[in-house]
This record gives structure tokens, C-alpha cells and sequence, in this order.
């Protein structure tokens, strides 16, 4: 599903998505740079097959994909980076929180024990282990064929959650679980889940400028995307907790 000249939505699950690939999978997002392809995020795991398919109908070349980003180790996001990265040839790009976990396979770092446990996921879901070829720290820019994108340390809804900005005539930032349309949140009862840091990070994401907010669940704001930042903050300007996204 093309969103823009540069960007395609190839995965989303069922949940308050649009039911491109598996049901459980977040947003997957396809950035067209001309000379080369990255995803943002990876899905489950449990249908990469569909969002592969996704890609191509998006006009996407598969031998053009280079990068796979992830904005944090949460098994919706994750779960396909094994299959993405041995069956593509895909450069893994996450923070170094998120890299010591998906390499290690660490499934109680990433919350799939706990998931699984509140019945959020099936008993045979299982993370596998997937090295991490890039790590990014905050700030730092990678280059997709013609296009830049800027990974942003975004800790609150885990503490490894990196959001990543496309530098582009009209901006865009990759928001991952950090903030939603309509200044949505998603705090959830996990040990890295930190509402301090949460607020730091809304407070930061306030300060872009941006067009576009394309978020890992729910609706996309392809205009106008600056205005669901501010309603975050806003809500943290009355002390209070911006509302939490159902999913």
C-alpha cells in the first residue's frame, strides 16, 4: 500500500491495522530510496511471506532491500528479523539494548515471556535469535540510497525503543510504540516501561517538526502529523497521562 513517493505500508495486523500480513503483526513499513530499500520493523515472524508479498506489489525490488530498522525488541516487532535478514540478506539496524536481546534471543528482555503468560501470544511464539549488524545510538544518521533517517532514543514504552526520523520534503517519523495519532501512548505493565521516561521522550518528539506521523498500530497521519505530538504534550502540560492506545 504506497503512502507517499518514498514510503509503503507492507505489513499490519489486525488489530486497529489493516490487516496486511499476520494478525498479530504490527505495522511493517517499506522506505523507497531510489537505489536501495529498508523496512522499519519486522512483524512476528508467523507470515513473512505476506508482508514480502506486500513489498513487491508496493512497486518494491526485494534484490534493493538493505536495511531492516527496528524501533525496539517487542516480539510484533521482531519476530521476523531472523527469517528478513537470513532469507534477504538484510543489514539489522537497532539500538545496542535491543541488539544484546534479539541476539541472545532473549525472550524475557523483550517481554515475549511475559506476553505469553497474559495470553497475548500463542505458547509456541518464540523469539529467534538475529544478530544486529548496525548500532545506532541516538542521533545517529543512515543513508537508504537517497534519503537520510535519524534513529532518536525514545525510551518509555521499553527502554530500548528507538524512533527514526526520514529526512524528506515533507518529514516523517517512524514512531514505533512511542506515540500514536491523536497524541496516543501505550504504557503497559512491564518492567522497562517507565512513565518518567515516557514523558521525557514526549517532550523531545514535541520539539520535531514534522508532516507525517506513521506509527506501528493503529491510523497514519500523512499530514498534519505534528499536531498529534502536540496533543501528547499537552496532556502532560495538565499533569496528566496521555490516553493509552487500545489495541
Amino acid at each position: 500500500m504506497r503512502l507517499t513517493d518514498h514510503i509503503a505500508l507492507v505489513g499490519s495486523g489486525d488489530s486497529g491495522g489493516f490487516s496486511l500480513s499476520h494478525p498479530l503483526d504490527c505495522h511493517v513499513y517499506l522506505v523507497d530510496g531510489g537505489d536501495e530499500l529498508a523496512l522499519v520493523d519486522a512483524g512476528n515472524g508467523l507470515d513473512v511471506d505476506a508482508i514480502l508479498a506486500q513489498v513487491r506489489q508496493a512497486g518494491g525490488d526485494l534484490a534493493r532491500l538493505r536495511y531492516l530498522f527496528l524501533t525496539h525488541g517487542h516480539y510484533d516487532h521482531s519476530g521476523g528479523c531472523r527469517a528478513l535478514r537470513e532469507g534477504l540478506g538484510l543489514q539489522v539496524v537497532a539500538s545496542a539494548a535491543t541488539a544484546r536481546w534479539l541476539s541472545t534471543g532473549d525472550e524475557v528482555g523483550i517481554g515475549l515471556a511475559a506476553a505469553r503468560r497474559a495470553g497475548l501470544y500463542p505458547e509456541s511464539a518464540r523469539l529467534e535469535p538475529c544478530p544486529v549488524d548496525v548500532v545506532v545510538a541516538d542521533g545517529d544518521v543512515v543513508a537508504v540510497g537517497g534519503l537520510s533517517v535519524t534513529a532518536l532514543a525514545t525510551p518509555g514504552h521499553s527502554a530500548d525503543h528507538t524512533a527514526y526520523l526520514l529526512a524528506d520534503d515533507a518529514p516523517a517519523l517512524f514512531s514505533g510504540d512511542s506515540i500514536f495519532v491523536g497524541g496516543k501512548i501505550i504504557v503497559q505493565n512491564l518492567p522497562d516501561c517507565v512513565l518518567s521516561d515516557y514523558v521525557m521522550t514526549i517532550r523531545r518528539l514535541a520539539g520535531l517538526q514534522i508532516a507525517r506521523l506513521l506509527p506501528s498500530h493503529g491510523l497514519l497521519a500523512l499530514k498534519r502529523g505534528q499536531q498529534h505530538l502536540l496533543a501528547a504534550m499537552a496532556a502532560i502540560d495538565r499533569l496528566q497521562i496521555p490516553g493509552n492506545l487500545a489495541l
